[in-house]
């Protein structure tokens, strides 16, 4: 048990949390506001339970300067030790302790969130206990030996990804093997060849076919042949001898260009007059708008010429030529030719050339004579010349196209055979070949072992599972039935159903639901709309499920004989209706525990459950409280629960009877002045009740007793009457409300003790006379 609570510093609201050491008992009340440090106590004990040192650092007081520092001294039938906290690391054995919290409740049971994964894991570990300790150590050691099995058969299989191509690892491993794979591969290797020869000879470009020239000298030989008859046969001759004087046909431009620009009265060269000019007129006849239209077409004679037989007509036929040539040494084995068609391109060439020159001629002289009508016959000539050009290239594509032939005939005389397919037949030989090298011998030999390693280990692995699953299913069984009896006692109007344990989500924890009123409630994630673990229960439902879940696994602990019991705040004002038997339980806890300790912010249930210890003597009880010290930090000390939760009455006659017995403390002499009258004011109030109104006075009770007549009560007062107005003469004195002025600040001992001993006597005897 925890026997002596020697230091606690600096630990949450408890700066330094004792004036001097605590002892305690076999059970310890201990009294707490809200904020005064319940929780942290209770805290700081869990933490030390399980060496816990986060815990405890996590909690250091705000502002602190010193280090934190708790001894706590235990006393167990082995021996005694101390447990202490130096701010860095717990030191000494851990005693046997069994914490009821807040931190229980949000690490078993359930969270803001709900119950979460983690806390059905973390009940099943609190059902089981140490019974299922040693099954599921070995459950999970085959767990552990079975993923490790699994990761070097993931490793034994990964070796072979390079030699076994497309194929599953069982597919790889039950290849047989070929005795003639070498010479498969070699036959297929040739096919492939040919295949790819094949292949390369579809893709063979054919010989090139010539472009062939087409001439037309349409409209060529009219211009030739025409003439200009419509001109004034005096302008002309006046206007030629004029352009013989000049340069001639130069001239003769240069005049046609200069009636543009309308020298009708004055020459825009010289400035002279022209508007009489006989020669003026004659150039007007001469060149009128037919006239330029006709010397037009014969400018563009010689551009006409130029185009038709131009010097790219024959380019394709040179391209084309040295192609086709530059493809004979494809095509010469395979159609038997040693040469390709000739194509005289110069003579083509020649040819063109020669025919644009004389045409040429024929232009320069009708540029010179346009209004000479010339023999149109050199065209004529012309084109029959250039025949010659255009049965050169269709001679010449005639052959061309007959060696097509040849070559899509020699194509055609080869089937298409699938390379791909080709490809993937030799991957798969030599797949099989690589199957029986040494190497991946070895490496399949290596899978077959992890294989068989890791079937060991499954079947170790399940037959540990089986073995804890039996052992699970019985205890959570007991567990199920155990909560579900605290629930009927503490009148809970749900039960706990289907308690199982579950390996999904790949970790072991508990899985159960709640039956509410005939309904079931999933505590695990449940559908949109389904009725879920917050919902269905109060918050007092939920502190209750929680305390069963406690009590289920402390009465199952077959050395609870040995635990101290911490519980913080067990009874809440939520609980009300279950309060006697929580009592109960905390009743059967101090009954086969070593020691329980029992914080709580309600100091009337400390109370009760003191008088229930005693009247069961079910051992010594120390009552305890953390107190606020002058900086508004907590300090744990003594505390006086029948005081605390007494009535004001009670405290009065406490207060005088200590007085007038000579008993410490008692307050003070003004103390008890002044408890005089709230004591037979109280007293009057309890033996004749409903005779006096709240907030009369006791003179105004004197004077109802003064006057009371049969069968009123108070009659039995009457003979009293002159002593209790005596008595509150006195007594009034110390109280500012009866006074009439300043209340009495001094009295002496033997004075006040005589009417102590009065009221004593009037209360208990009915009379003022000293007991």
């Amino acid at each position: 048990m925890l026997e002596k609570v020697i230091c606690i510093d600096n630990v949450g609201v408890i700066k330094k949390g004792l004036q001097k050491s605590v002892d305690l008992q076999k059970v310890a009340l201990i009294y707490a506001d809200n904020a005064r440090g319940k929780s942290t106590l209770s805290s700081l004990l869990l933490a030390c339970s399980g060496a816990n040192a986060q815990d405890v650092i996590s909690r250091k007081t705000v502002g602190a300067t010193t280090a934190q520092k708790v001894v706590l001294r235990f006393n167990t039938p082995s021996g005694a030790f101390n447990s202490e906290f130096d701010g860095e690391a717990w030191k000494g054995a851990r005693p046997n302790l069994h914490v009821f919290n807040q931190a229980f409740v949000e690490h078993n049971v359930f969270a803001s969130a709900g119950v979460l994964p983690e806390q059905r894991e973390a009940l099943l570990t609190l059902a089981l206990g140490d019974a299922a300790v040693t099954e599921r150590a070995k459950f999970e050691l085959q767990a552990v030996l079975q993923k490790e099995c699994a990761g070097k058969v993931t490793a034994a299989e990964g070796a072979l990804v390079g030699f076994r191509g497309s194929n599953t690892v069982d597919q790889f491993i039950a290849l047989t093997q070929l005795e003639d794979v070498d010479q498969q591969l070699a036959n297929i290797d040739k096919q492939i060849a040919e295949t790819r020869a094949v292949d390369q000879i579809a893709k063979r470009p054919e010989f090139k076919t010539v472009s062939v020239p087409t001439f037309s000298f349409d409209g060529f030989a009219e211009i030739v042949a025409s003439s200009f008859e419509s001109l004034s046969v005096g302008a002309e001759q006046l206007a030629k001898a004029h352009f013989a004087k000049h340069n001639g046909t130069s001239t003769e431009h240069w005049v046609a260009e200069g009636l543009r620009h309308q020298p009708q009265t004055e020459c825009p060269f010289c400035g002279q007059k022209t508007g009489e000019l006989e020669l003026l007129n004659a150039y007007k006849t001469y060149f009128d708008r037919s006239y330029s239209d006709f010397v037009g077409r014969i400018s563009g004679l010689r551009g006409a010429v130029q185009i038709c037989l131009g010097d790219k007509l024959l380019d394709s036929w040179t391209i084309n030529s040295e192609f086709n040539h530059g493809l004979l040494s494809v095509w010469a084995e395979s159609l038997g030719i040693n040469d390709i068609p000739k194509l005289d391109c110069a003579k083509g060439v020649e040819i063109l050339n020669a025919i644009k020159a004389e045409l040429q001629k024929l232009v320069e002289v009708k540029e010179r004579n346009p209004l000479a009508s010339l023999d149109p016959a050199p065209f004529n000539i012309a084109l029959v010349a250039l025949r010659a050009v255009t049965s050169m290239a269709l001679s010449y594509n005639a052959q061309i196209t007959k060696l097509n032939e040849q070559a899509a005939a020699y194509k055609a005389k080869f089937s298409k055979t699938d390379v791909n397919a080709l490809t993937s037949k030799r991957d798969q030989l030599v797949i099989r070949k690589n199957r029986y090298d040494a190497k991946t011998i070895d490496l399949v030999d290596a899978v077959k072992s992890a294989r068989a390693n890791y079937k060991t280990a499954e079947t170790a692995k399940n037959v540990a599972r089986n073995a804890l699953d039996m052992l699970m299913a019985e205890t959570l069984e007991k567990f199920q039935k155990a909560i579900n009896d605290w629930l009927i006692k503490f009148a809970a109007p749900f039960q706990i159903d289907q308690l199982a344990p579950t390996y999904k989500g790949g970790g072991l924890r508990s899985e159960y639901v709640l039956k509410v009123r005939g309904t079931t409630v999933n505590v695990g994630p449940g559908a949109g709309g389904e009725l879920s673990f917050h919902s269905a229960l109060s918050e007092g439902d939920k502190r209750t499920l929680a305390f069963a879940f406690f009590l289920a696994k402390l009465f199952a602990d077959p050395n609870r004989a040995s635990a101290v019991v911490v519980l913080d705040d067990v009874f809440t004002s939520l609980d009300k209706h279950r309060r006697h038997n929580t009592i109960g339980a905390v009743l059967k806890m101090s009954a086969e525990c070593a020691q329980v300790i029992t914080l709580a912010h309600d100091a009337h249930f400390l109370r009760e459950l003191k008088k229930w210890v005693s009247k069961k003597k079910l051992g010594a009880v120390v009552e305890l409280a953390l107190h606020r010290d002058g900086q508004d930090y907590s300090f744990l000390d003594d505390f006086d629960l029948d005081e605390y939760c007494s009535s004001d009455y009670y405290k009065h006659f406490v207060k005088v009877e200590r007085f007038v017995n000579a008993e410490e403390p008692h307050g003070g002499l003004i103390e008890v002045a002044k408890s005089l009258r709230l004591l037979v004011e109280g007293h009057l109030h309890r033996c004749f009740p409903k005779k006096f109104k709240e907030g009369q006075t006791v003179g105004e009770m004197l004077d109802l007793v003064k006057n009371a007549t049969s069968p009123n009560s108070l009659v039995r007062l009457k003979p009293l009457h002159p002593e209790l107005v005596n008595f509150n003469d006195f007594a009034a004195a110390f109280h500012h409300d009866t006074s009439g002025g300043y209340p009495r600040t001094e009295v002496n001992e033997a004075e006040l003790l005589l009417f102590a001993k009065g009221a004593l006597g009037f209360i208990q005897i009915r009379s003022f006379k000293s007991l």
